[in-house]
This record gives structure tokens, sequence and C-alpha cells, in this order.
């Protein structure tokens, strides 16, 4: 058992181990060490990459390029509604034109009845002042025969061709923030606004790494789990406690 312990435990290696690596947990020799050292060293330069650009994204980031995009889909739904609105409209400019065609011998013959119950009336009226007796009775019943054309001809009007349309609310567009929220706990990071210190903290983070002999290999890992989810976003940042 003590002869496996004084082996390398990396696979097909038979060399004496030299140290303990703490990346693996692995009893190492000296070549697969420095192998392990190497890799650890080549993650320093492209996550310093990606932190000097995200640095520049920040210095260069303005409220004008994250609000752009909600101004461009507001105007955009602005022509499309207006278009919507333009279709609409021809829609039923035609379903108006067809119901008037539909409707048009029914107007012709109620107009027609209409007319000639107003001629009656006005001729029983003529007659009433040419015998000069006219009674009360007679004078309430032509008011009533008059009540009932006015008031067949306001139905028919209301029966002949209606619309009803409604003007869109301001609720059909809703406009809201995120920044509001709580922030999100997960594990040791906390999601959180950008802070003007936050690259440096990053940058003192890896100086502190290139001094060091062992090169944590966890650190790096949480340094490049706060960089990469952040390459395509604008409002949020991973920052450690």
């Amino acid at each position: 058992m003590s002869e496996a312990k004084q082996r390398c435990q990396m696979d097909a290696c038979n060399r004496a181990a030299s140290t303990h690596c703490f990346c693996c947990n692995k009893n190492v020799c000296t070549r697969h060490f420095t192998e392990h050292i190497d890799t650890i060293k080549a993650q320093i330069d492209p996550l310093a990459n990606d932190i000097n650009t995200m640095v520049e994204k920040i210095q260069g980031l303005t409220i004008e390029q994250i609000t752009e995009g909600c101004f461009a889909e507001l105007q955009q739904w602005r022509v499309d509604m207006h278009q919507l609105i333009d279709e609409i409209f021809l829609i039923k400019s035609k379903e108006i034109e067809d119901l008037i065609e539909q409707n048009k011998n029914q107007f012709t013959e109620h107009k027609k009845q209409q007319f000639e119950m107003i001629v009656k009336i006005q001729d029983d009226v003529k007659q009433l002042v040419e015998d000069g007796d006219a009674t009360f009775e007679q004078i309430q019943l032509l008011k009533n025969q008059l009540a009932i054309v006015e008031t067949n001809l306001t139905s028919f009007q209301k029966d002949f061709l209606s619309i009803n349309a409604k003007v869109f609310a301001q609720g059909l567009v809703t406009v809201s923030s995120n920044l509001t929220k709580p922030p999100v706990i997960q594990n040791r990071l906390i999601i959180q606004p950008w802070t003007q210190n936050f690259s440096e903290f990053l940058l003192f983070v890896l100086f502190l790494n290139k001094t060091r002999c062992d090169f944590n290999q966890y650190l790096i890992q949480q340094l490049y789990q706060l960089i990469l989810p952040l390459k395509h976003q604008q409002l949020h940042v991973l920052v450690v406690p």
C-alpha cells in the first residue's frame, strides 16, 4: 500500500511521486506536476484578455446603448400597429360596402313605405285645414302617426348599419425594469449591478495569483465563472462577496 502511494497516480505513469497535486488531488511525479502548473498558467493570459475586454465594455457602456433596443422595438411596434390599423380599416370598409349593397333593396322599400305614410298624413292635415272643423282626437291621431314614422326611420337607421370601434388601452404596451428585483444569491456569488472597482478587484486577484507558487486552480475557475457568462450581457455582473 505504501509503495502505491510513492508512485505517480497519473494513468500509465510509473515514475516516483514527488509531490501532491491539489488540482487533481493525486500524488504525481515532477513531470506531471510541472505539466499541471503549465496548464494552469496557460489559463491566465486568456482570462486577463477577457477581463480587459470586460473593462472596456464597462467603461464604454451608456444608458443609450442599453435602452436603444427598447426604443427601436417600440418604434417597430408603432409601425406594425399603424399597418395593422390600415389593414383593419380596409377590411371593415369592404364589409360596410357589402352590407350596403346587401341592404339596398330593404332601404328603398322602407323609404317608400315611410314616404307613403307621411304623404297620407300630409293629405289628412290639408283636409282638416280645408274643412276647418278638426277635433282634438283627429289632431292627436295625426301626431301619433307622425311619431310612428319618425320612430320607424330612427329604428331602421340603427338596424341598417352599425359599427363598434374600440380604442386600444395604454396597457397594451408595458414598460418595466428588473433592477428593482432583489439580488439572487447562488452559493458564494451574488448578482448585483456593476461597481466602479469591480475590474480593479479582478485584476488585483490575477496579480496575486501570478505571484504565488501554487497558482490556485479553484480561484481561477471562479474567475472564469465570473467573466464567461458576462461576455454577451450588459446589465448585471457576478461579484464575489
